[in-house]
Formats: structure tokens, C-alpha cells, sequence
């Protein structure tokens, strides 16, 4: 029996299953490509109205901030990729390096664009609510307008914001960052350490800049008062 005769069908399936794959791949990066485009556009040809009391869009402090912290970002998840994948410090650092880079480079602007525009859609709705709802609209204004706050005076509010985002930043960067490692390691453990390590980088995050907006809040309010 020809044994070359029965490989070629396996190495033709593989084959097919690696295009297959990478298909799926290119797909997915269209799609978030054709998202964040269609969300941008959006923002920009929203009546000016909407616009009018410009106040600050988040993006401007988180994706600078993001890549200030990329390089302690990519060493804490490569740590967390070497104890969870047993990788090599070498491989785990490139790893990290590749997945952070994606969703740092897209994945927080693309995440924001979406978050501005269901904020634009939202928030009018909750405003002409607040006399019905009263505080349930107000502590729902909260969080929805975290992306692009309003004019503000509190820097609280900033920091506040920003703890905010970091929960939709971080359900993307586990998203991004796992598809991202599963092209060196099975999906599975690609996706068990993108949340382990977003669950490290964001949680620190989180917990930092939520205790910078209570003391920023609490020395407003004692002088305030």
C-alpha cells in the first residue's frame, strides 16, 4: 500500500482547514474594521446640535494613557502567559506583545466609537425620562456617558469615567487578545489567559482610578463645602 497515497488526503484536509481558518480570521477583522469605521462616521455626521457643548471625549485620556501603560501591560499579561501557558519567557513576550498590540491599537478606539454612539442614542432618551425615572435615570446617566462626558468641571467625573470604560475595554481586549494568541496556542488557553491577564491589567486599573475619583469627589466636596 502506497502509504503517500494516504497522506495526501490528511495533508490536503489540513490544508483546507488552515485556509478555512484564516478566512475566518480575515472576516473578523474586516467586520471590526467595518464597525469602527460605520461608528466613526456616525459620531462625525451626528447633527450638530447633539454636538454643540463639545465637552470632553474619553478617548483622548484612554488611548494615550493605553499607551503609556503598554509596556508594563505587556510584561504583567507576558508573566501571566508564561505561569498559565507554560510558555517560555521569549515566546510569552512576543504572545503578549502581538495581542496587546491589536487591542490597544483597535480594539479601544473601535470599543469607544460604539460606546459614543449608543451614548448618543441613549442618553436624549434618559434626559427627557429623568423627570419620570428621577435618580434611576440619573445613576444610568453615569455609566452611558462615560465615553464623551458632558462639559465638566469635577475632575472626579474624569476619573470616574474612565473606571467606567474600563469594563467594556476589558470584555475587548479578552475578545481581540484571545483570537489574537490562538494563532500560537489552542483557543482554549489563549482565551483562559486573555482573561486572566485583562483581569490583572484592567483590575488594577479599575481599582486605581476608582479610588483617585472617591478622593478627587471627597476633597471636592469637603471644599465645597
Amino acid at each position: 500500500m502506497n502509504l503517500d497515497r494516504l497522506q495526501a488526503p490528511r495533508a490536503d484536509l489540513a490544508l483546507g482547514m488552515s485556509f478555512a481558518a484564516l478566512r475566518s480570521q480575515d472576516a473578523c477583522r474586516w467586520l471590526a474594521a467595518a464597525i469602527g469605521i460605520s461608528a466613526a462616521a456616525a459620531i462625525l455626521l451626528w447633527p450638530k446640535p447633539a454636538l454643540a457643548n463639545v465637552g470632553i471625549p474619553m478617548l483622548v485620556f484612554a488611548w494615550p494613557a493605553s499607551w503609556i501603560a503598554f509596556v508594563p501591560v505587556v510584561l504583567v499579561e507576558a508573566a501571566v502567559a508564561r505561569r498559565v501557558l507554560r510558555l517560555p519567557t521569549r515566546e510569552a513576550i512576543k504572545l503578549s506583545l502581538a495581542a496587546n498590540a491589536w487591542s490597544t491599537l483597535a480594539g479601544i478606539p473601535i470599543t469607544w466609537a460604539l460606546l459614543t454612539v449608543l451614548e448618543m442614542t441613549v442618553a436624549p432618551i434618559l434626559a427627557m425620562a429623568r423627570a419620570d425615572l428621577g435618580t434611576a435615570a440619573t445613576l444610568l446617566m453615569l455609566p452611558i456617558s462615560a465615553p464623551w462626558l458632558g462639559p465638566v468641571e469635577e475632575g472626579w467625573l474624569v476619573l470616574a469615567a474612565g473606571a467606567f470604560l474600563c469594563v467594556p475595554f476589558f470584555f475587548a481586549s479578552v475578545w481581540i487578545e484571545a483570537r489574537s494568541a490562538g494563532r500560537r496556542v489552542p483557543a482554549a488557553d489563549a482565551l483562559r489567559w486573555a482573561k486572566r491577564a485583562n483581569s490583572a491589567t484592567y483590575g488594577f486599573f479599575l481599582v486605581a482610578l476608582a479610588l483617585a475619583a472617591l478622593i478627587s469627589w471627597t476633597s471636592h466636596a469637603g471644599s465645597a463645602g
